[in-house]
């Protein structure tokens, strides 16, 4: 970049004097000041900064050319020229550089040609170039030592901005790289970015799926930038142990976590807070190779905090939505892929396990023995939460529930197993799910239901189904003549009945280890066929 000479150098200065020398040093250093003070109240690029010094450095030295390469707020390297054209300057900036360093003066057929690397603490940022009439010993003397002035207040403040563009340009990578859909990968990525900036040791975070006393709780090691432990996706050894270790450290309860990962003593530690509340929502702890952190990479590590607190706010909404339906398992394996919904939630035909799991007698629980509103509540909410969780252990997905009967599928949402397996574990959630069912009266709260007991009425199928999400909600569901079938069955169902469709059993594999009754028939309304059915006779 040229900039304009209007501030004429002194010509024909070729010596000078030891009292010259310093007033005119102290006036070269007030000039520059002066600018310098004037760029910082006024927000001054650096192109504007150097566009003031340079005229007036030129003519402080009496010079008839300066180029000063360094960098610009783009983070790269300009030139800034003043005066006229120096030959073979690239090759002398060269001399100077980054790969040389070297400062130097030569005489040419053109003048005199000082050299001058920018270096701040061992970090080269620059070069300076002058040319001077040629001159005395004393002048070029005079010249050397004003060129290491110049540099020398130059340099901190170009540094500075050098180290902020640097320092935005990493929080800008960080941003990028959390923006990521699969926060697993977003966070590698992340990690390797704050790594290759900072003297990042070991990075430990403890996070949450979602804000809440018992939200599921993720943990990533990583050690200098490779990940070593990830439980999401079952990366390292003993994941149970990990997650135990995690949720009392999390909860402030024990820090062994810290001794199995060999943190004891990390120099720093954030917690990272929710947006919304102060409710904390992960843990960050770290160690530093260089066995301590600067400033500069404090700064660094709150803002990947930052970042990963928003990201992190934003997962737990694209958890929690399909821990709606899906087990916590199969919630990290959907989010371990960008394009999860498109690759497996997408609405598809398959062969599907139906499960219908109804209380039997609920009308009389609710009006002759719980009587209260809250207490039918809090007995559907007790009973509903552990049918679920074992639809879940049982690998279905929870459909829904429509009054105080658990629909669940079999099958979706990977389709890993054959229909007649999925119908094996439709069959055995649904005989769990009646165990559980008929202990509820042992629990606190419930015992005067121990009188009549508790029981389920149970209906499975084995059917094509139109399954995925659908609706303004993107509720993962199913349709079909089957679906409707399934729920008819579960109506002929007795206490503690479980009734499967009789063409249904010829699917399950061998050795299920499943009896049946003697085949029955039901006829039920806009069913032009009766069902036909056989109830589990143990299992």
């Amino acid at each position: 970049m040229s900039i304009d000479p209007k501030i004429a150098y002194h010509p024909r200065v070729t010596t000078t004097d030891k009292l010259g020398d310093l007033e005119a040093l102290f006036a070269l250093r007030d000039e520059i000041d002066e600018a310098l003070e004037r760029a910082l109240v006024e927000r001054k690029s650096v192109a504007d900064l150097l566009r003031d010094v340079l005229p007036r450095a030129g003519a402080a030295l009496g010079v008839r050319a300066i180029v000063f390469r360094t960098y610009a707020e783009d983070l790269s390297l300009h030139d800034f020229t003043w005066g006229e054209a120096i030959p073979d300057a690239d090759a002398a900036l060269a001399r100077a550089g980054e790969g040389r360093r070297e400062a130097f003066v030569e005489r040419t057929a053109r003048g005199d040609l000082f050299g001058q690397p920018l270096d701040v603490v061992g970090t080269w940022f620059g070069a300076l170039l002058l040319l001077a009439d040629p001159g005395d010993e004393a002048r070029r003397a005079y010249l050397e030592r004003a060129r290491g002035l110049f540099c020398e207040i130059l340099d901190n403040y170009l540094y500075s901005i050098k180290a902020a563009r640097e320092k935005h340009a990493v929080t800008m990578k960080l941003a990028g790289a959390l923006r990521h859909r699969v926060l697993p990968e977003g966070l590698r990525e992340a990690v390797a970015i704050l790594s290759a900036a900072a003297p990042i040791g070991r990075l430990l975070l403890v996070y949450v799926s979602e804000e809440g006393a018992h939200a599921p709780l993720h943990t990533q090691l990583y050690d200098r930038g490779e990940l070593r432990v990830d439980t999401m996706q079952s990366i390292g050894e003993s994941p149970s142990k990990i997650r135990g270790l995690a949720r009392a450290y999390f909860d402030g309860e024990s820090d062994l976590l810290l001794d199995e990962f060999a943190m004891r003593g990390a120099q720093e530690e954030v917690l990272i807070n929710g947006i919304t509340n102060s409710v904390v929502v992960g843990r960050i702890v770290v160690t530093s190779t260089a066995g301590s952190f600067n400033t500069y990479d404090r700064e660094l590590l709150s803002s990947f905090a930052g970042y990963i607190r928003q990201r992190i706010v934003d997962f737990n909404k694209e958890w929690r939505n399909l821990a709606a339906s899906f087990s916590q398992d199969d919630v990290g394996r959907l989010l371990a892929h960008d394009d999860y919904d498109r690759r497996y939630l997408q609405p598809r035909e398959a062969e599907v396990a139906i499960l219908y799991v109804d209380i039997a007698g609920f009308t009389r629980l609710s009006e002759q023995v719980l009587k209260t509103p809250a207490r039918v509540a809090a007995f559907v909410e007790s009973w509903s939460r552990d049918a679920v969780d074992l639809v879940w252990q049982h690998g279905g997905v929870f459909d829904k529930m429509v009054g105080d009967c658990v629909i669940a599928l079999f099958g979706p949402p990977f389709y890993e197993h054959a229909p007649g397996e999925r119908l094996a574990a439709a069959l055995r959630c649904a005989v769990a799910i009646r165990a559980m069912t008929s202990e509820v009266p042992k629990r606190p709260g419930f015992e005067d239901l121990a009188e009549g007991g508790v029981a389920v009425s149970t209906g499975v199928n084995l059917a094509p189904l139109f399954v995925g999400t659908f609706g303004p909600n993107g509720n993962f569901t199913g349709f079909s003549s089957g679906m409707n079938n399934t729920a008819r069955l579960q109506g002929c169902a007795t206490r503690d009945e479980i009734l499967v469709m009789e063409d249904a059993i010829a699917a399950l594999p061998a050795g299920h280890g499943f009896r049946f009754g003697e085949p029955r028939h039901a006829t039920v309304k806009n069913v032009a066929e009766p069902l036909r059915f056989r109830a589990i006779s143990s299992g």
